[in-house]
C-alpha cells in the first residue's frame, strides 16, 4: 500500500481549524502581501476573493453563526485586498444628499464624510428632526440622533475594510451646543472612551437635513 494510500484524511475538527488558520492568515496578512496579490491578479479577482473567504468563514463555522460570520469575514477582506486610493460607497449608508462618497481613500486613510443619523433606505432621523417641513422647531432627542451618526460611521467603515477602533481624528458640529453638548458628549463617550482619537467639536448654523448633529472622521485604513 502506498503511502498516500495510508495517510488518514483529516477529521472534522482539523478542517474547522485549518479553515479558521487561512481565514486569519489572509485577514492578518502585511499590507505589502495583499499590495503583491492586488498587482498580480487586479481588482476583480481579489473582490471575488475576499467574497470566497467570506463564504469559507460560513462554512467553517455553520449555522446562523456562521452565516453571519460569513458576510463579516468577507466584507473586511475584500475591502482590505482593494485597497486603491479612490472613493468609496456602503450599501448599508444613507444616501449622500449631493456630489460625494461616504468616504475616500488616500493610501492608508480612510477620510469618511460628514455622516449625520439619517437611516439607510427609509431616511428616518431616530430621536425625531429639529424642525418639520415648515420649519417649525421641533423637539427632538439629541442621544438617539448621535448613536445613529456614530452606528452609521461604523457601518461605512467596515464596509470599507476599517473599523470604528481605527479612527484617529473626528470633527463633530452640532446646531445647538448650548441644549446639546451634554447628550451628545455622553454618547460620544460610550464608543470613543477607549479610542482617544483626536476631537473638534464646533456649532453651526444648520445642517443640509433637519438634524441636530453631524460627524466626520478621519480612520487608518
Amino acid at each position: 500500500m502506498s503511502e498516500d494510500a495510508q495517510t488518514e484524511p483529516e477529521d472534522e475538527g482539523s478542517t474547522f481549524m485549518h479553515r479558521l488558520e487561512m481565514i486569519l492568515d489572509l485577514i492578518e496578512a502585511p499590507d505589502e502581501v495583499i499590495d503583491a496579490i492586488y498587482e498580480n491578479y487586479g481588482k476583480s479577482m481579489v473582490s471575488a476573493a475576499g467574497g470566497a473567504v467570506g463564504a469559507a468563514a460560513g462554512v467553517a463555522v455553520a449555522g446562523p453563526v456562521g452565516g453571519m460570520l460569513g458576510g463579516v469575514v468577507g466584507k473586511r477582506t475584500a475591502g482590505k485586498l482593494t485597497n486603491e486610493d479612490g472613493p468609496i460607497m456602503s450599501e448599508n449608508a444613507p444616501q449622500a444628499v449631493g456630489a460625494y462618497p461616504h468616504a475616500f481613500r488616500v493610501g492608508n486613510l480612510i477620510f469618511v464624510s460628514g455622516i449625520g443619523p439619517r437611516q439607510p433606505e427609509t431616511d428616518e432621523i431616530p430621536g425625531g428632526p429639529i424642525r418639520d417641513a415648515d420649519g417649525n422647531p421641533l423637539d427632538y432627542d439629541i442621544r438617539a440622533q448621535t448613536k445613529a451618526v456614530i452606528e452609521n460611521i461604523k457601518t461605512i467603515l467596515e464596509d470599507a475594510g476599517s473599523s470604528l477602533d481605527k479612527v484617529v481624528d473626528c470633527h463633530s458640529f452640532l446646531v445647538d451646543m448650548d441644549r446639546d453638548f451634554a447628550g451628545y458628549n455622553e454618547v460620544y463617550a460610550e464608543y470613543f472612551s477607549d479610542i482617544r482619537c483626536a476631537r473638534t467639536t464646533v456649532a453651526v448654523r444648520a445642517l443640509p437635513t433637519p438634524i441636530a448633529v453631524e460627524l466626520k472622521v478621519i480612520a487608518k485604513a
